[in-house]
């Protein structure tokens, strides 16, 4: 028995096969490297989001504590002045949360991460996150209970209403990531309840 073989069919069938395996590794190394990607950004949005939350919650804090102690509802939260509506969150903590008046954007409200591993405006290294939460009153008019929409009627600076009956806060948190800066914004109304 006599076999034959053509010549060049081996190599190109070879030739065949490294391309579909090349193409199937090129597909999984696109998903690793996707994947990795979206990790980072996941990883920033939930940091973002946690760093939002925490100062809605200390403006919360803030507010029942001034119930507590018998004082107006929102002191300390900028709208009982009206004249200063932003702030960031003052908290190593250990002490009392308070806010921080002085800074007016969040391009100069960067968030550091003390030796404990906890996100503060103090001390620490610096991150790329930077937090601002602006405060708004929100208004009644006495006369009909209704309510007045935020800001226009209520404006913190320099603003007349005949009854403030909440605060809205907003909480902005921006950092940057490869270049790109991103943002996450959330609200809450407290209202003077109690």
């Amino acid at each position: 028995m006599r076999m034959h073989f053509k010549q060049g069919q081996t190599i190109m069938e070879m030739l065949i096969v490294f391309f579909i395996i090349s193409l199937g590794l090129y597909g999984a190394v696109t998903l690793v490297f996707s994947n990795v990607v979206l990790q980072e950004q996941d990883a920033d949005h939930i940091t973002a989001m946690n760093l939002a939350r925490e100062a809605l919650e200390i403006t919360q804090n803030i507010r029942d504590t001034n119930w507590l102690t018998n004082v107006d509802f929102d002191t300390g939260l900028g709208t009982d002045t009206g004249t200063d509506c932003t702030a960031v969150p003052n908290w190593e903590g250990t002490s009392f949360p308070a806010f921080d008046f002085s800074v007016d954007a969040i391009s100069s409200a960067g968030i550091n991460k003390n030796p404990a591993g906890m996100f503060t405006n103090q001390s620490g290294t610096s991150t790329a996150f930077a937090r601002l939460v602006t405060f708004a009153p929100i208004c009644a008019d006495p006369a009909d209970r209704s309510l007045t929409q935020v800001p226009a009627g209520c404006a913190c600076a320099g603003g007349t209403y005949t009854e403030k009956i909440g605060i809205r806060a907003k909480a902005d948190i921006s950092w940057l990531r490869k270049g790109k800066t991103h943002s996450l914004t959330i609200y809450t109304d407290l209202y003077d309840w109690r």
